[in-house]
């Protein structure tokens, strides 16, 4: 049976839907669970019934739980049937604690994204967006304070490069996923921080060069060296 922990006053009005929707993105509560009666589910938290209401109320309208006559509120299956509401509440959740079709549905996102913005960064990056990515692979091998950072900022200037403004705010939207997927790779102990610098540096000599199938398949060599290391933690 699924226990709720108890919230504090403070965090009462932001973290009872977070809370409720972790369990679910972890795979704890799986389409179809059943959640136990929401004065159980309010005592359990230590809220009042009406906020916990409210925060059941949000994730149906954001497809992640359903309420159903007679039987109550039931996990729903998002991935099957969205609400246009459902993806603005999943990379909102910053939360790497996602279970593991999801992280690959993430995964499999990122790099058609990025594959597309390599293949049109060869024709449209602008001189100062490819020298600030110059200078971003240069510090990868040798960057101990902010490595996620400059690692996130390579790759949103990719976007950039790629000249149309909707990829860098599909990018942007998923800021709170990646920032955390990527500082949870390079906190890793078998993270390959060089081959992962000469990558980045190999990415900018195919756009320099034009050559759009060999840009495209650098990102996604790149993008999979990660999403394998990341992978392997469900496998333990």
């Amino acid at each position: 049976m699924t226990n709720f922990d108890r919230l504090s006053a403070v965090s009462i009005k932001d973290s009872i839907s977070d809370a409720l929707l972790g369990k679910i993105l972890s795979g704890e509560l799986k389409p179809g669970d059943r959640l136990p009666a929401e004065r159980d589910m309010a005592e359990q938290m230590g809220v009042s019934r009406s906020s916990l209401h409210h925060a059941v109320l949000q994730l149906e309208t954001q497809g992640f739980l359903r309420i159903e006559p007679r039987r109550g509120t039931v996990v729903a299956d998002y991935r099957k049937h969205p609400t246009p509401q459902s993806l603005s509440a999943l990379v909102g959740y910053g939360s790497i604690e996602i279970d593991e079709p999801l992280f690959h549905d993430m995964m499999d996102a990122r790099i058609w994204l990025e594959t597309g913005c390599a293949r049109r960064a060869c024709r449209y990056i602008y001189e100062s967006t490819f020298e600030e990515m110059k200078e971003i692979a240069g510090r990868i091998a040798t960057e101990s304070d902010d490595l996620p950072g400059i690692i996130y900022r390579y790759h949103y200037l990719l976007t950039q490069a790629s000249g149309n403004s909707i990829f860098s705010m599909m990018f942007r939207a998923f800021e709170p996923v990646i920032t955390t997927l990527i500082t949870r790779y390079y906190t890793m102990r078998d993270a390959d921080i060089a081959a992962e610098a000469r990558m980045h540096r190999e990415l900018l000599g195919h756009i320099r060069a034009g050559d759009e199938d060999a840009a495209a398949e650098c990102v996604e060599r790149l993008l999979r060296l990660g999403m394998d290391a990341l992978g392997r933690k469900y496998e333990k």
